[in-house]
Parts: C-alpha cells; structure tokens; sequence
C-alpha cells in the first residue's frame, strides 16, 4: 500500500497528512477531483483528465496556479517515492480553508492540492461482464462538473453492492438512461449502432467515453450520441461502461433482464483492445 501522499508543496506520510477542520472540501463538498491510472510510465489520458479538471476549477470559479506540466512533475514524483508501477492517482483540489459560511464570495484563498495513490496489481484482468440495476436519477442537476459532493453516487454504488452488482444506473423522470454511479453507459443497438448519451448536461464528459468514441469511429463502428431509454438499455446486443478506473467493462445482466444472453459481446471486447493497444503503442 502507497504510504507517500502529496498536499501543497509538501510529500508527506499517510499519518502525516492532514486538511485543516475549516476546509470547503471538508465542509460543503466545494472541491473537485480526477482520478487517473498509470501501468509503468503509461498515463492512460493524461491530458484529457488534467484538463477536465481545469474546466472544472473554472466552473467553480476555483483559482488554481498550478500548470498541466507542474502537475505531471509531482505526480511522477509521487509514483517514484511510492516504488508504484501499476495504480491510480487521485488528484483533488478544494477552494481552501475558511471560516464555516456557506457563500465564498469575496474568499481570497489558497486552494488546497491533494494527491493520492492507490496501487494495482493488474489493470487488464479477464473479462466476464457484470451486473446492473436500475434506479431513479436523485443528483443534483450539474453531474457535468466532477465535484466531490458524491453522496447520491456513493448511496447507489453501495445499493448496487447489496444486490451483488457491480453498477448502478441512473434513469431520468423521463424514462431515460443519463449514466452510472461512477461510469458512462453505452448500448450496441440492433442496427449495430453504439449509443451513448449526449452531453447536455445531465452526463459528465467521460475521457474514457471521449477516447472509445473516437476509437470506434477510427474503426468503422458508427457512434451516436443521443438519449436513450431504460428499455433500449434492456433489449440491446450489448451493454457496456466506460470510467477512467473500470475502462471498458460489458455488462451482461441488467436488473432481472441477461443482456446478450448473459454472454460479453465482441464491440466491447474489441474496443477495450483498441483502448490499451493505443496508449501501448503511443
């Protein structure tokens, strides 16, 4: 277990490392987050999740100093201190410390940086899909800013666990698929074309999803990105998830309803291959 973490300028161990008690983070969720995995010196979308988290700084009107390449310098110091040769790092930056007031108009403080890793033993394991279930949309109504206020994701994440599950998936007052607890959802249709919801709002902008959508296209697969209901979710040829943690992960059972009779379609194992053969090769 890494026992070397990162906060501000300073390279600390776990027992050491500490927020302050008046941190927004801490308070109010007033922070943001990335989490990238790394095999060896591979960073599987790098810059995509960099620079979402600087479009989400902005969204919160965080200002933070820092550049993509400072960033990169501590993280591979952070890898290099920890001897890691396969995890994820966890990059997270709240607005700072301030007296308890929930308004941070007229703030002028510093943010504060906190990097983490988890380590991984392998990241390419044998695929033989998962579960899902179903559950009413209950966030609020920016899931496109990757906050750290995760409360309604970390309860449906946890419900999936009880129910042997590996996902939860949200579906809108509308009836519609909008994306899972921690994850990006697509549907190969009858029509073999791979849908996965648009970004209007109600998904976060994946960089897995970016990167797979981008893959299919360069490989004659046809990508839409529309809305798409529970019940197109339970009669496609296949389902799979997208997340910077999972990659792509087939999904072979939905509430009560096998997906492709319970078996991993061949879309989502060749666009997992295309996924690592890239960064292999880049």
């Amino acid at each position: 277990m890494p026992n070397i973490t990162y906060i501000n300028g300073k390279y600390l161990n776990y027992e050491d490392s500490k927020i302050h008690v008046n941190d927004r983070g801490y308070h109010f969720g007033d922070a943001v987050y990335e989490v990238i995995v790394f095999n060896k010196n591979i960073f599987y979308d790098f810059d995509g999740h960099i620079q979402r988290l600087f479009k989400s700084l902005k969204s919160l009107e965080i200002k933070f100093s820092l550049s993509s390449s400072s960033l990169k310098i501590i993280i591979n110091n952070l890898i290099r201190l920890n001897k890691a040769i396969i995890g994820s790092v966890y990059i997270q930056v709240s607005r700072g410390v301030a007296e308890r007031n929930h308004s941070f108009h007229g703030l002028n403080i510093e943010p504060i940086l906190t990097i983490i890793l988890t380590k991984k033993s392998n990241i390419q394991n044998d695929l033989n899909g998962v579960k899902a279930i179903t559950l009413n949309d209950n966030r609020w109504s920016r899931p496109d800013i990757k906050t750290t206020q995760l409360l309604p994701n970390v309860l449906a994440k946890t419900l999936a666990n009880k129910n042997n599950a590996y996902e939860s998936i949200f579906i809108d007052n509308e009836g519609y698929v909008t994306e899972g607890s921690s994850s990006n959802i697509w549907v190969l249709n009858k029509e073999n074309q791979l849908i996965t919801r648009n970004l209007d709002g109600k998904i976060l902008s994946g960089i897995t999803r970016n990167s797979i959508s981008l893959f299919a296209k360069k490989n004659n697969i046809t990508v839409v990105e529309k809305k798409f209901t529970q019940i197109e979710l339970y009669n496609a040829k296949e389902v799979f998830l997208t997340s910077a943690s999972s990659f792509i992960m087939p999904i072979v059972k939905i509430d009560d309803q096998n997906i492709n009779q319970g078996l991993v379609g061949n879309i989502s194992l060749e666009l997992r291959k295309l996924y690592f053969d890239n960064f292999k090769h880049s």
